[in-house]
């Protein structure tokens, strides 16, 4: 897969990313979008409005499974400049600061929703089944939201 988020950012090595083993993408960090799809149709989250039309924050409710989080820690390592994509990625990965925590909260970036999955956001969203913390609606709305 190719994280959306790429293109807007200035690092453009490796050529391909992927979902990591804590559902989350290795580029850009985001929560998997069939996961935040599952979470909201479920109910067990909350979500919050930023003042970004790409963002939103998600927190677990009372009870429900945690996010696991996966992050370098405290890391001062550094690349030599002449490595290729894949030497990069070998390098970063093997890094010994990664840990993986558990989390109430995360983030998503709705670059990654599908052209249907955005229609059913708009759906839950609309019918009122969307958990939303204060103000408890999109001051700025995602980017694939129009005014009716």
């Amino acid at each position: 897969m190719k994280c959306p988020r790429r293109i807007e950012g200035p690092f453009k090595l490796p050529k391909e990313d992927s979902w990591r083993e804590d559902d989350t993408c290795s580029y850009c960090g985001s929560l998997n979008p069939n996961t935040l799809m599952q979470r909201i149709e479920s109910g067990d989250v909350e979500l919050t409005p930023t003042d970004k039309s790409y963002k939103i924050y998600v927190d677990n409710t009372v009870g429900s499974k945690l996010f696991k989080i996966r992050y370098r820690k405290d890391c001062n390592c550094e690349f030599p400049r002449n490595l290729t994509s894949d030497q990069i990625t070998e390098k970063v990965e093997a890094c010994p600061h990664w840990i993986t925590e558990e989390r109430t909260h995360t983030k998503f970036y709705f670059q990654h929703l599908s052209e249907e999955q955005q229609k059913r956001f708009i759906e839950i969203y609309n019918d009122k089944k969307m958990k939303l913390k204060y103000p408890g609606y999109f001051y700025v709305r995602p980017f694939f939201c129009a005014r009716a």
